[in-house]
């Protein structure tokens, strides 16, 4: 019986991405300290754009890991899964550091998504192509 192919490059990006969440979740923390908000953003605005900050990376992660995986364990590129993790880590930095600085539409921002959802297109589109020929062939 072959062994189930492990998702070691994904881990990578897991965990990379697990650092990410532990430092904008710090920001969002410092913005509660310094604006004495202890739950939602008590109508700071800044809390409220550190509080997207986070909530924008943390709807994205899950899906992209997820997708990472799924299309290493069936026989992605390693190349590929390691372009995306890359384009993802460097989309949410971008994105990140883009909304931290201003709530105006600014090229980090707009990098940052566009960028996400390149990310998230190319490894959907990829995983169809590779499980479609593992299904009807």
């Amino acid at each position: 019986m072959a062994m189930p192919a492990l998702p070691f490059v994904t881990a990578f990006y897991a965990a990379l991405t697990g650092l990410l969440c532990v430092l904008l979740a710090a920001l969002v923390i410092r913005q509660r300290f310094r604006s004495r908000v202890s739950l939602g953003d008590g109508g700071d605005a800044e809390m409220s754009r550190m509080s997207r900050v986070f909530g924008n990376f943390a709807e994205y992660a899950a899906l992209v890991l997820v997708l990472l995986a799924l299309l290493e364990i069936n026989g992605g590129s390693r190349v590929l899964v390691h372009a995306l993790g890359i384009g993802f880590i460097v989309a949410r930095l971008a994105h990140a550091f883009g909304l931290a600085r201003t709530a105006d539409t600014n090229p980090g921002r707009a990098a940052g998504i566009v960028l996400t959802l390149l990310v998230i297109v190319v490894a959907s589109v990829a995983l169809l192509v590779i499980v479609a020929r593992k299904i009807f062939v």
